[in-house]
């Protein structure tokens, strides 16, 4: 009888120890899955994070600030055109006196010239280009006309021998000395008689 029971007790320690035994393994696995889904957790919550900063930087684009926006140049200021010089000093033709007396005559088929003062002289006197000067008889242009170098206002006018000869003789005609105008200085014109004899 006492070894019935001595046997019974030993069985019932070997199954009280596996079942101790068993219920420690039990627990350590229990942590270990408890583990694995908290790792798969914080993975998949790492994952989801990084994905959402991810979108975020993504959609988020920065815009340009109204100070970054470049300002508009100036416009330049439109500058003036340039404008002629206003022809502004009135002007005036007279015969030189030493070579050209008031109503002067002439021999036919024989030269002659003339000095004509383009009036106002400066101080200096103007210089006058000789394409603005022209000399006509009877409104028909005739002569040569040159003028002097330094500044003179002073032009002469030459008529040769054929164009002395084309003129008739006794009749007053008009000798008639334009200036077109140059520079500032306004034209003008002289009007003159001469005899043909």
């Amino acid at each position: 009888m006492r070894k019935s029971r001595l046997s019974l007790l030993v069985v019932a320690t070997v199954i009280a120890t596996i079942l101790v035994a068993g219920c420690t393994s039990s627990n350590q696995s229990s942590p270990q899955i408890a583990s694995t889904n908290t790792s798969t957790s914080s993975t998949t919550a790492s994952t989801t994070a990084t994905s959402s900063s991810s979108a975020v930087k993504a959609s988020v684009t920065p815009s340009p600030s109204a100070s970054a926006s470049p300002s508009q140049a100036a416009s330049p200021t439109p500058t003036a055109s340039p404008t002629s010089t206003p022809q502004s000093v009135a002007t005036s033709i007279s015969g030189d006196p030493t070579t050209f007396l008031s109503n002067p005559t002439i021999t036919r088929n024989s030269p002659v010239s003339w000095l004509f003062a383009i009036e106002p002289p400066g101080s200096p006197p103007p210089s006058i280009p000789a394409s603005t000067v022209t000399a006509k008889i009877d409104n028909k242009v005739i002569g040569q006309v040159t003028t002097f170098s330094g500044g003179t206002d002073n032009v002469k006018v030459v008529f040769t021998s054929a164009q002395t000869n084309s003129l008739t003789a006794g009749s007053p005609h008009t000798l008639t000395v334009s200036f077109a105008g140059y520079g500032k200085y306004q034209p003008s014109v002289g009007t003159f008689q001469i005899t043909v004899q």
